[in-house]
């Protein structure tokens, strides 16, 4: 769990300062920054939705209106309703005709089409509307009412405050790194191919702690062990490459890891966000900050393996490498700052370009997501004791040239449900494709299609495996940024030796969803090409001996 790092503590109470300085030119009365509430729930007819105006801003920062983004799974009308909780008599009001109103409210008619997230904006900056919070015996909350929909209906967000033009806040790093999803297969005209395939690790359900000022340096003790425990606050969380479930590479390939992403929360806006990223490198490396910042201090230092980000000292000057013993040290990132993230945060690290061949990925190799800063402008500025780190994901390139002799595709068509055992795996038998039991299977790629753009797509691959004890083996995987057709890229394992005669492979749809983290329930897998080596043609040569037996009769 604890990885030893270098670096200069970030002295949040001088940045916090600084910060308080500056909020003094805002005025008293600030509009909540756009705060994003996830859903991703069904509303039967005559069924709501109840949310709490305290996830949303409070009463120094006021919700001036929310917009709910709705999905109908057919194309017609949608009637809705809402009431909302005030802070003044009559404490509750009901909406009528686009207003609220004392007593009862109707119905506001619509339309939607079909499988699209439609925004449906509500005006709430006329009303004093009640903060108190989901603990209290009289909340202040809401109500989202499905009066009639033509098709099932989802709630898929809650957005306060949102413009009604594009804006460039929260700001978010992008990324530039080979993309999830992508593939190369060069024929290299001597009977081989470079095959070349991009995707994605998930961590999931991380739900790690990361508080501020609690670094792992201040765990060691005299002798540099760490004296750090489970249950220990900490600014950090170590990810391995296990945990995202990258595959063992074999001595012929070559995993380049590209970028990681990692989805953050807080109980309150992260107005400023500030976070650094190391990852293990190999030992004394040009990447290897830890040893060479430590070594020109210690000659006998046991630190190592280690590329770490490192923010600017308690005077605002950035880190100090003249001491340097080595020349061609990779250069030092300062971390990464992100203003008006809301309550969640997907921010994405591109690993540096000049790090990358020294980048290690073996099993318990792992990257670290390290909570630097953060405040909140609602309260002048005040800094975040800790933030949640709540998922991650891994994109990482595999490269092999193997031989090939033959690439050849199928026609499938066939749509995949997820969350439904039944229907959610196509599986092809082997028997069908014209593979020899011999033959080398080097890689598959799958085409797909989905009615709608997909944000992140995970899936699984089953291969009847006579290698294996339990006769089959499961990889599973994740695209980002999918779109609405995808071809994937799957290389092989060394290990996995398939059943071309009698076994059969699957593709499984696990999880997909679009932009605005609605589901999408289906997708089609359209053709699946398979790259692989015929097996030598073995030529039986047989030899029949005839032998001719005379015999003489004497009378």
């Amino acid at each position: 769990m604890h990885t030893n790092t270098i670096g200069r503590k970030f002295l949040s109470a001088a940045l916090s300062t600084i910060m308080a300085a500056s909020a003094l030119t805002f005025p008293a009365m600030q509009v909540s920054a756009a705060t994003t509430v996830k859903v991703g729930e069904r509303i039967a007819v005559d069924g709501k939705y109840t949310g709490y105006f305290a996830d949303f801003g409070s009463a120094s920062s006021p919700v001036e209106s929310l917009t709910f983004y709705v999905t109908s799974s057919k194309a017609g009308g949608f009637t809705y309703g809402m009431g909302i909780g005030t802070s003044v008599d009559p404490y509750w009001l009901e909406m009528l005709n686009g207003k609220f109103v004392e007593g009862d409210g109707g119905g506001v008619e619509t339309t939607l089409e079909a499988n699209v997230s439609t925004p449906i904006k509500v005006d709430l900056s006329k009303y004093k509307l009640s903060y108190t919070p989901k603990s209290d015996k009289y909340p202040g909350k809401f109500e989202f009412r499905n009066y009639y929909s033509s098709g099932t209906l989802t709630l898929d967000k809650v957005v306060a405050n949102e413009s009604s033009s594009p804006s460039t806040n929260p700001t978010t790093p992008s990324s530039s790194a080979e993309k999830s999803g992508s593939h190369t297969m060069t024929d290299n005209g001597d009977g081989t191919y470079t095959l070349k395939t991009t995707l994605t690790g998930t961590a999931d359900d991380i739900g790690a702690l990361l508080t501020a000022g609690s670094d792992e340096d201040s765990y060691l003790d005299e002798t540099g062990a760490s004296t750090w425990k489970e249950g220990d606050p900490i600014n950090s969380r170590k990810i391995t490459y296990d945990e995202f479930g990258l595959p063992a590479a074999n001595s012929n390939q070559k995993i380049t890891i590209e970028s990681f992403g990692f989805s953050v929360s807080s109980e309150t806006n992260m107005d400023t966000f500030m976070y650094g990223i190391g990852l293990n490198v190999a030992y004394k490396s040009p990447a290897d900050s830890e040893y060479w910042l430590t070594h020109c201090k210690d000659p006998d230092t046991k630190k190592g393996y280690w590329y770490n980000e490192h923010g600017a000292d308690e005077d605002g000057n950035p880190l100090d490498t003249s001491d340097v013993e080595i020349d061609d040290l990779c250069a030092i990132g300062e971390g990464t700052t992100l203003t008006d993230c809301g309550k969640w945060a997907d921010v994405t690290w591109d690993v540096p370009d000049d790090i990358k061949e020294y980048v290690t990925a073996k099993g318990m190799d792992a990257v670290s997501m390290q909570f630097w800063y953060g405040d909140n402008k609602e309260d002048g500025y005040t800094p975040l004791e800790s933030v949640t780190l709540e998922s991650a994901t891994c994109t990482y390139t595999i490269e092999e040239t193997v031989p090939v002799s033959d690439v050849v595709s199928f026609t499938q068509g066939t749509k995949l449900t997820q969350g439904d055992d039944k229907t959610n795996t196509a599986s092809m038998d082997f028997a069908d494709m014209d593979l020899a039991e011999n033959d080398k299977l080097q890689a598959v790629v799958f085409s797909l299609s989905c009615p709608s753009e997909i944000k992140k797509l995970v899936f699984g691959i089953t291969i009847s495996d006579k290698a294996s004890s339990k006769q089959y083996t499961q990889m599973q995987y994740a695209v980002l940024d999918a779109g609405k057709t995808q071809d994937i890229m799957i290389l092989i394992p060394d290990s996995v030796d398939p059943d071309l005669l009698y076994g059969n492979l699957g593709f499984g749809y696990y999880y997909g969803a679009d932009k605005n983290d609605k589901l999408v329930n289906s997708i089609t897998l359209n053709k699946v090409t398979l790259l692989y080596d015929k097996a030598p043609v073995v030529t039986t040569t047989t030899t029949v001996t005839t032998t001719t037996t005379t015999t003489t009769t004497t009378t």
